[in-house]
């Protein structure tokens, strides 16, 4: 789904992030974000950001698609 936020269509790594716009493009919540990126990997997808443990309390890793937007794969830790 797509909102109109009386913005730009730009991905949000091409603007200003002190602004308060968000780090990914799209949150994408997987069950197994380990899994998915090695099944990206052994498909010789190049991951933006490993799988990693974050502050936020997720866990997850990022694609920068060809159109530059980053989408996130994870979930929340427990």
């Amino acid at each position: 789904m797509l909102k109109n936020v009386g913005v730009a269509l730009l991905p949000n790594l091409m603007r200003d992030n002190n602004k308060g716009w968000t780090r990914w493009d799209a949150h994408l919540y997987v069950l197994d974000p380990d899994a998915l990126a090695a099944e990206f990997s052994s498909r010789f997808v190049v991951l933006w950001q490993p799988v990693k443990d974050d502050n936020d309390g997720l866990r997850g890793f990022e694609l920068l698609d060809t159109d530059g937007y980053v989408l996130y794969f994870g979930h929340l830790r427990s």
